[in-house]
């Protein structure tokens, strides 16, 4: 039921802002509630499963890499090459993004396989 109130969340989201024509700053709430919810579903979902494989570190690093070569060269075509002059705010998120989400993943997901390691000796003994 969780995943299919997320869908719908979403589904009404996009037909507020994209039938409908209401301006996104009327939605940030919608936005921030979704995320919440879809967040806090994975993170919990990998952590109480601990089923969620821990990268390596040459793993992360490729992963990040991809991330912010994904990142860079989307919204440079979308939106033109970023003005460095303005670096917060154009190439900072980029760089620092990927890293919040891959360093946050490996985090929980290694914490997640502890929990299920400890699990697991605490009942053998």
């Amino acid at each position: 039921m969780l995943g299919l109130t997320q869908v719908a969340l979403g589904a009404v989201f996009l037909t507020r802002l994209y039938v409908l024509g209401q301006p996104g700053e009327e939605l940030r709430d919608i936005q921030w509630v979704l995320l919440g919810s879809i967040a806090g579903y994975f993170t919990l979902r990998s952590f109480l499963g601990g089923i969620m494989p821990v990268p390596t570190l040459k793993q992360a690093a490729i992963t990040y890499l991809g991330l912010v070569v994904v990142l860079s060269v989307t919204l440079s075509i979308w939106l033109g090459l970023p003005d460095l002059e303005n670096w917060i705010n154009t190439i900072l998120p980029v760089a620092v993004g990927p890293a919040i989400i891959v360093g946050g993943y490996w985090l929980v997901a290694w914490l997640g396989q502890k929990r299920i390691e400890r699990d697991l000796t605490s009942d053998d003994a």
